[in-house]
């Protein structure tokens, strides 16, 4: 019947007369004489002649932007919002075998997106922190700068949506974006980062405070501009960033595709076994820096270590098997795309409904608070707890092996859990074991890397949770022919949140002590500024709990606020206008901390502190 239904819609463009409601009263009275549904309750009739209506609701969009009836399969697919059927799927089509041509295409496309996410961050702390020797808030910032590209997601999924190339919307994309990633990473493999801040292989002062440094010594083992000679890679990996999150966001819009083509009682399958495989390709990265980055160089224990260049070649590898795997492997029928402007209206329908503002505040704010840090993490690993390259690795690689853990849990067992519950127990639970490791390290009762390590993985349970509820509320949302650009707001405002707290943080922290001269003077005044530092960040984390009641507790819910919770053009500008703002500012304030003419303002996460003779920032002494 829906075959039907599907038919006669398809034919109305050429019959301009055509009166839809007669229709329906028709197909309604087909349904009620109908015998061959004897298992429906004496109210299915009605039911389905509510859904029906719904879809003619649905479709009325057509005329409302056009002002008449728009001809060509593409309109169609850009209006329509999924009509559940009757196995509780959104779509049509049947899932897809987790084993087959479809399911490894995506595979690929993850393992090489896990591979460089996990590396390019793990590179912060022996290159950035200890080789290059930068300043806390500016390996903070160089953490959030190098998954910049993650907070433009809803951008890069419109051009999926709308702009094919060679009548294929996926996998044109994916192309453009291994390419321009693997152009950045030829370029940061083969130049020089010059010699490190301080040479620990031939002197022992690297962790003394500057002003007690021997000037001999400070002449033949030192290089002040080693901080300076990161900017050319920091900018680098921000347009790596913005290359495989470009491909990252076409194999989102597929996964969105494919996952709304399954059941209820399955939904999510799809979604938990890519992001699976992409947090065990973080596992290989994190290998390399673990047993690659640990030399004495980056203030590690072995007696060998390789160049600082070689992580951005081999990082080159993957790129290379993903872009024949998208030509090769990768399923994609040809598409003629949606027309912008049609898009942009269904769009902007989506935005106004009231499931997907109260979806992306409670993704920002609650992430805007969660996020709320302490630029003293770095100081804290580096100067007190004396982490290893290999242990900062061996952390980051357990992390990821106990998020992909969660994610499978969740995918198996936790489908239909309370997201509120979840999400909040998760949290609570941290905190009480952060703040506890954290407190004896910062007043010198246990100051032991392996204890201070090995407890912060803890942090990877409530992320894990919060990341695949998230993944499974933008599939439920996302319309056809919007599910690139739906599913990429949504996770955006994720993202978004991460630099826009960072902002807020370094600003508070710019006020207490807790440069790296600080951390290594470790006085009662020092400890002190950590520890408020740390109090207001947990503060904030627990005000994250309370954006818990934007959240609707399970699929049906969400579902029901999707059909029944009206729409608001107020709220629509509200989203847009903020979205904006909040990119423009984060983006403005991140960047100026890595330049050396504005990293000392405030907004930057600095002290405050300028040259009185030439009104610029000084140079930074360690």
């Amino acid at each position: 019947m829906l075959a039907d239904v599907q038919y006669t819609i398809a034919i109305e463009p050429f019959y301009p007369t055509y009166r839809r409601i007669d229709f329906l009263a028709l197909l309604s009275s087909y349904l009620v004489a109908k015998s061959s549904f004897p298992t429906l309750p004496a109210k299915a009739p009605m039911a389905a002649q509510d859904q029906l209506i719904d879809l003619e609701e649905r479709l009325s969009y057509r005329r409302s932007t056009n002002g008449k009836n728009d001809t060509g399969d593409c309109a169609y697919a850009a209006a329509k919002s999924p009509v559940e059927l009757e196995d509780g799927a959104l779509v049509e089509g049947g899932a897809i075998p987790l084993i087959s041509r479809e399911a490894f295409g995506l595979y690929s496309q993850y393992g090489a997106i896990g591979i460089i996410y996990g590396m390019l961050p793990a590179l912060k702390y022996p290159i950035f922190n200890a080789y290059l020797a930068l300043e806390p808030y500016q390996v903070s910032t160089y953490g959030t700068l190098v998954v910049l590209g993650w907070s433009y997601k809803v951008f890069f999924g419109m051009l999926s949506d709308c702009f094919p190339i060679m009548g294929y919307r996926r996998k044109s994309w994916m192309l453009v974006g291994w390419t321009i990633t693997m152009i950045c990473l030829c370029v940061m493999a083969f130049s020089d980062l010059g010699e490190p801040y301080c040479n620990r292989e031939k002197t022992d002062s690297c962790g003394t405070p500057i002003a007690k440094v021997n000037k001999t010594d400070f002449a033949a083992n030192y290089n002040p501009l080693a901080p300076d000679q990161g900017t050319k890679f920091i900018m680098l990996s921000v347009l790596v960033s913005f290359g495989y999150v470009t491909a990252a966001c076409a194999s989102d819009a597929m996964v969105v595709e494919y996952a709304q083509r399954e059941p209820m009682a399955i939904r999510g399958r799809i979604q938990t076994a890519i992001y699976t495989v992409r947090y065990l390709g973080g596992i290989i990265a994190v290998c390399v820096t673990a047993f690659g980055l640990n030399g004495k160089r980056y203030n590690g224990s072995f007696s060998f270590s390789m160049s600082p260049n070689v992580p951005y070649g081999i990082m080159l590898i993957p790129c290379v098997l993903v872009v024949l795997s998208t030509v090769f492997v990768v399923v994609e029928e040809k598409h003629q795309g949606a027309r912008f402007r049609v898009w942009w209206g269904s769009f902007w329908e989506l935005l106004q409904k009231r499931v997907m503002w109260q979806i992306c505040a409670f993704r920002f704010f609650s992430n805007v608070f969660q996020y709320i840090g302490t630029t003293a993490d770095n100081g804290i690993q580096t100067y007190w707890a004396k982490v290893e390259p290999l242990n900062d690795s061996l952390q980051s690689l357990a992390g990821k092996a106990i998020f992909a853990v969660i994610l499978t849990a969740v995918g198996k067992w936790g489908l239909h859990w309370n997201w509120r519950w979840v999400i909040a127990l998760g949290s609570i639970g941290v905190i009480v074991i952060d703040s506890f490791v954290n407190f004896m390290t910062i007043w010198d009762v246990v100051r032991n890397q392996w204890f201070y390590t090995g407890v912060m993985l803890a942090d990877s349970i409530p992320d894990g949770v919060r990341f695949i509820v998230g993944s499974y509320v933008a599939v439920e949302i996302a319309d056809l022919g919007n599910e690139g650009a739906t599913y990429g707001l949504i996770t955006t405002l994720n993202n978004l949140a991460s630099p826009f707290a960072l902002v807020i943080y370094k600003y508070i922290n710019s006020y207490f002590m807790l440069s790296g001269n600080d951390f290594k003077k470790d006085t009662t005044e020092v400890r002190w500024d950590v520890t408020y530092a740390y109090l207001i960040s947990y503060s904030c984390k627990l005000l994250a709990l309370g954006w818990l009641v934007l959240l609707p507790p399970q699929r049906e819910p969400l579902q029901e606020l999707k059909k029944k919770g009206g729409t608001s053009k107020l709220a629509a500008y509200i989203l847009v206008i903020s979205f904006f703002s909040c990119l423009a500012f984060s983006m403005v304030s991140n960047f100026m901390s890595i330049y050396p003419s504005t990293k000392c303002y405030r907004i930057a996460g600095g002290n405050g502190v300028v040259d009185p003779v030439t009104g610029k920032c000084p140079i930074t002494k360690k």
